[in-house]
């Protein structure tokens, strides 16, 4: 292997409301970028909301307080890590807890509703740890009632209080999912991940999406096909989907060459550039050869109209391919050499090819070396670049450019922020989490399920 290029967490500083760091924690010291939406929905965002209510079942009482006084205090041990959600999110919130009797979705939302205006107030759910391959677990299934009511949810599990180092870290990762699901931006970057060189920057619009596949997990001809975009920041735009029958190969085509083609319209239209520069990014994980022809076929058909209109593809999966680095800086505790590789790094296995570490060592803020694996040997990811599929592409653009998208979007870890870069970007992160809660809003709301007719889940990240 040939090793082509390092990515560093310096090279995509994160963008604050009054500055930029290559630290997530100086969150605290610069404040959220925005209060609404960038984009999209203007009647939504952090300050719709008065108060958090925290949702904890009867029996654990003892973990409710504990997140009520943290959350107004901060971190009782450290103020540091935690200073408080109105301190973290320069926003005062009223916040209160109420109780349910059992774990059951429906009277949940009942004692939710039945407390306080829904209009207004977000909820904190306290439930028990499941696993994430549990299509029917309590977390889809509550997910998906109060989506219908088009509330966004945080949930924090039961299990979490039982380590305080565990514990303690996490706060300020919830505060950032609750602002970016009332519709709030915490940070972007502060450039753009990728600057097309032939194309006239005032006049050109860069967009990244991600596109997934998920089947039913019981009912294997029935999936959803999902969109989500990001502008050149890493800001969240908008997302969309399509119900698809996976059984039928001709009418899935159709449904994601729809989908795929609204969506670009609307990154056009929204954007009122001449030039439109997108960047697709599709994940391997879920999508198996007949979506992945679906894909294929759906890119052929598509027909862009008016602007210029740039379309490039990268499909992104999982390695089992370990790399190590004989003098790694990175060391235990006890001085050993790991062998980490640095995150970041890539790797040109065949033309169009490459392999990108996802997981390694990092050089902090502090100049300290850091690492973002807790066990285990270092993962990393394969990116192709499919150019059979894509329209128009810009030759200004090469192979390198365009996995620069990969990594930049790997920086936006709002789910754990003490992680500097993610294993994935955000774009390909959630599709299972993406695709199983609006599967549970499908089986909720049938037919009637339209987008269009839960317009808040457009423009807010909710399925953080």
């Amino acid at each position: 292997m040939k090793l082509e290029k390092v990515f560093s967490i310096h090279d995509f500083r994160l963008k604050f409301g009054e500055g930029s760091s290559p630290n997530v924690y100086d969150l605290v010291r610069y404040g959220p970028l925005s209060k609404r939406p960038l984009y999209g929905l203007s009647n939504i965002g952090v300050d719709m909301y008065r108060g958090i209510l925290v949702l904890c079942r009867n029996e654990k009482k003892n973990l409710a307080e504990m997140l009520v006084k943290d959350f107004k205090d901060g971190y009782s041990e450290n103020r540091k890590i935690f200073p408080g959600l109105s301190a973290a999110l320069r926003k005062k919130f009223e916040i209160d807890v109420a109780y349910f009797s059992e774990y059951d979705p429906n009277k949940i939302f009942d004692v939710f509703e039945n407390s306080r205006s829904i209009r207004d107030t977000f909820p904190v759910i306290v439930l028990p740890r499941c696993a994430k391959g549990d299509y029917g677990s309590i977390y889809y299934r509550t997910k998906a009632v109060f989506l219908k009511h088009e509330v966004p949810s945080q949930i924090v599990t039961e299990e979490l209080f039982q380590s305080r180092d565990s514990y303690r870290w996490s706060l300020l990762s919830i505060a950032v999912q609750i602002y970016a699901k009332m519709g709030g931006v915490p940070y972007g970057l502060d450039r753009s991940v990728v600057s097309p060189r032939s194309l006239q920057p005032s006049d050109t619009l860069v967009a990244v999406m991600g596109l997934g596949i998920s089947t039913h997990p019981q009912r294997r001809k029935r999936g959803v096909g999902f969109i989500t975009v990001y502008d050149d920041q890493g800001v969240w735009n908008f997302m969309d989907f399509e119900i698809l029958s996976i059984d039928k190969k001709e009418e899935m085509s159709n449904d994601i060459a729809r989908l795929l083609e609204r969506s670009i319209e609307a990154i056009v239209r929204y954007g009122s550039k001449k030039n439109n520069v997108i960047v697709i990014h599709y994940s391997g994980k879920e999508v198996g050869s007949r979506e992945e022809e679906s894909i294929n076929n759906a890119m052929q058909t598509l027909s862009l109209v008016g602007k210029n209109v740039f379309v490039h593809v990268l499909k992104i999966r999982d390695s089992d391919i370990v790399v190590g680095l004989k003098d790694s800086p990175h060391k235990t505790r006890e001085g050993v050499a790991t062998w980490y590789p640095p995150i970041g790094a890539v790797f040109k296995l065949k033309s169009g090819v490459y392999l990108m570490t996802s997981t390694g060592y990092f050089m902090r803020g502090d100049n300290k070396i850091g690492s973002n694996i807790h066990i285990g040997l270092p993962t990393a990811m394969i990116i192709s670049r499919h150019r059979e599929i894509e329209i128009n592409p810009l030759d200004s653009l090469g192979d390198i450019d365009l996995l620069s998208t990969v990594f930049g979007l790997m920086r936006l870890n709002y789910v754990d922020v003490s992680h500097p870069v993610s294993r994935d970007p955000v774009t390909v992160r959630y599709s299972r989490t993406i695709a199983w809660i609006v599967l549970r809003l499908a089986d909720i709301m049938g037919s009637d399920l339209k987008l269009q007719k839960l317009s808040r889940l457009q423009n807010t990240m909710w399925f953080l």
